[in-house]
């Protein structure tokens, strides 16, 4: 019997698919690896939380979804440790469409867009994008307390797009739709505020973030609808 042959084409995309899986692991490693020493570094967090991010070291090359899992469970467990102050400041949370389109309009809104780049061209397409944005937004929390980064208003009042974008060193390009929430509101809505920490980069996988690289950055719990005042567009 003869031995069977792979061609020659099909031998190149299972190597190029190995090739590509084996860089996927090692970029999770990777991952992994820096999230720990976030967490580990930082000085301003308790000495056993940093304790126990090191001893996680260990798992990262063998097991590194195990590590993500330990992290959040520590993230979790430290959280109600951290003051927390009322703002004395507006802030502002600057978001790209995609972002907006995938998690915060509306349901029966977000179906007659089948992509974040269909919703858009639509946005762009008006004359007022933030004020349609705004009318499609859903009711209840508008940002997730995992992900509630927000920066003073002041500091991006006169920006435009690439401006903010290199400001915040955000990884997706303008435009973007601009939460404007005033001390007022932040206040009658319980929103309280502390500086971000490295416990704050596990959910996101924020493994570029340092300690004070956006000066003056800002996260808190949950922030309601009822916080915001509006929507801004910034291309």
């Amino acid at each position: 019997m003869k031995a069977s042959v792979v061609p020659q084409d099909l031998e190149t995309a299972s190597a190029l698919s190995q090739a590509f899986d084996t860089l996927g692991q090692v970029d999770v490693k990777r991952q992994a690896r820096r999230l720990i020493w976030t967490v580990a570094e930082d000085t301003g967090l308790p000495r056993y939380v940093r304790r126990e991010a090191s001893g996680l070291d260990s798992l990262a090359a063998s097991s590194p979804d195990l590590v993500f899992d330990r992290l959040e469970v520590l993230r979790l467990r430290v959280l109600p440790d951290l003051a927390v102050t009322p703002p004395t400041l507006d802030y502002a949370r600057c978001v790209p469409v995609e972002v907006f389109w995938r998690y915060n309009i509306c349901p029966t809104r977000k179906e007659l867009f089948a992509t974040a780049m269909d919703y858009r061209c639509h946005l762009e397409a008006l004359a007022d994008p933030a004020g349609a944005a705004r009318d499609d937004l859903a009711d209840g929390v508008l940002v997730p307390a995992a992900h509630s980064w927000l920066i003073p208003l002041d500091r991006i009042r006169d920006l435009n797009g690439a401006q903010i974008k290199s400001r915040l060193q955000i990884d997706h390009h303008p435009p973007y739709l601009v939460m404007i929430f005033p001390t007022a509101l932040m206040r009658a809505s319980d929103v309280k505020i502390r500086e971000p920490c490295g416990i704050d980069t596990i959910p996101a996988r924020l493994v570029h973030w340092m300690p004070g690289g956006v000066p003056e950055e800002r996260i808190d719990q949950d922030i309601p609808v009822s916080a915001l005042e509006g929507l801004e567009w910034r291309s």
